[in-house]
């Protein structure tokens, strides 16, 4: 499953005013084909259209601006099929309860919990 959040946007300590995209503490692009099985070609061409400088030395992709390594990420998510994206949520354990009885008595209709938690776990996944 993929998540915007397990990309993230990290400033080089090699080369100043540079920027480079972390998959999960993986940066280069072989690897992050492996771990998220996209292409490696795929995400090369993703990061050259936006402006990636390939050092060959050290095999990585390096941005010039924070926004382009974001623009890169967003491209990256836009190709990914919805049923294989995802987003965390953190839930309450009173929400918790809520959806394990809702999962427990599921077609019963039978649920003696607030219509506030509900309203509010409906607020958190919608957004």
């Amino acid at each position: 499953m993929f998540n915007e959040s397990n990309f993230i946007v990290r400033a080089s300590g090699r080369r100043e005013k540079s920027y480079y995209i972390d998959y999960l503490g993986v940066y280069k692009v072989t690897e992050i084909s492996k771990d998220t099985g996209i292409e490696a070609p795929a995400l090369t061409e993703k990061y050259l259209s936006n402006g990636a400088d390939y050092d060959k030395e050290l095999d990585i992709f390096y941005f010039d601006s924070i926004d382009s390594a974001k623009k890169t990420i967003s491209d990256i998510l836009k190709g990914i099929k919805i049923e294989k994206r995802g987003k965390i949520v953190f839930l309450t354990d009173a929400e918790i309860e809520y959806i394990r009885q809702a999962l427990i008595n599921e077609g019963v209709n039978v649920l003696h919990l607030k219509n506030k938690v509900k309203d509010t776990i409906l607020k958190k996944l919608n957004v």
